[in-house]
């Protein structure tokens, strides 16, 4: 009777809890289409060379749809931060710099950095997701409906260890990029860098309890569960971090589809949040019932 009843309230919560989820997405992506429509509220970057379009043209009199306007073989971004004028190719600074050497010239403000560090923070994101979402399949027992516990716990082990190095390289590249200036402090303690102080240390903490879970899961697993337990909490706190980091940091959070990455993603998060609230407490309730039930009946002395 107990089963039936905790299958009966899995049913109904689940069913409820798809269509809330699902109204409240389709609401949110109605909205972002709509604001993200118009001009005002939405950046744009068609060369994608760092500098928005608004800026290029208004600015810095450039072509936004070219990453270097005046063809001389620099990027309109390195010529502004050298003081070189965009839409002159014999300007003086640029006539200087064909006179650099090949070790001067390599010193250039590079975009590469910048397109490592936006692919990589994106990938962290995308695999913290989903390792949030195996974590989940695997304490309610659904995910091994499809695979066995072994492949499950290598697979979500795997994924850690994938965003952790991808983690690193979008630190890494943060250290090369010329646009920000970041140094090794700003990227590793937090509120060291007058860049988004804020907004910049959630990103690092986030990296600190990422490091806490890895070193936990990996020592503490067996011998310490409660302390390993208690840690692994905190990856809910390490997805609500890299969100509001990435969400306000982020350059392309501004495009729709990162928009609706972001509201899919922190729909079916809250959603697994409440799901496994309810289902602890429907468990707890079942077990003490279960204790009642079991309780000895012979009373005599």
């Amino acid at each position: 009777m107990i089963q039936n009843i905790k299958k009966a309230a899995k049913r109904r919560f689940l069913g409820w809890g798809f269509l809330l989820c699902s109204l409240f997405f389709l609401g949110q992506a109605l909205a972002v289409a709509a604001q993200t429509s118009s001009p005002d509220n939405y950046v744009k970057d068609s060369d994608y060379d760092g500098l928005s379009d608004q800026a290029e043209v208004e600015v810095y009199h450039s072509d936004p749809s070219k990453v270097d306007t005046d063809a001389d073989g620099y990027l309109d971004a390195a010529e502004i931060l050298s003081g070189s004028d965009v839409l002159n190719p014999s300007d003086p600074a640029a006539a200087l710099a064909g006179q650099l050497s090949e070790s001067e010239e390599s010193k250039a403000p590079s975009s590469v950095p910048w397109y490592i560090t936006r692919a990589a923070g994106i990938s962290a994101y995308l695999l913290m997701f989903l390792i949030v979402v195996l974590g989940a399949g695997m304490t309610t027992g659904y995910l091994y409906k499809y695979l066995n516990p072994v492949r499950s716990w290598l697979t979500h082990k795997y994924l850690s260890l994938a965003m952790f190095l991808v983690l690193l390289a979008h630190m890494t590249a943060l250290l090369f990029d010329n646009f920000i200036n970041l140094r090794l402090k700003d990227i590793l303690i937090p509120f060291a860098s007058d860049f988004s102080p804020w907004f910049l240390s959630l990103g690092i903490l986030g990296f600190y309890i990422l490091l806490a879970v890895i070193f936990t899961s990996i020592w503490f697993r067996l011998k310490y569960k409660r302390a390993w337990r208690s840690v692994h909490y905190f990856v809910y706190v390490l997805f609500t971090f890299s969100f509001v980091h990435g969400l306000f940091l982020g350059t392309d959070s501004q495009t729709l589809a990162m928009r609706l990455i972001y509201i899919s993603t922190s729909s079916i998060f809250v959603f697994i949040i409440i799901y496994r609230f309810i289902i602890s407490r429907i468990k707890n309730r079942s077990y003490k019932q279960q204790n009642q039930y079991e309780a000895p009946k012979n009373n005599s002395i």
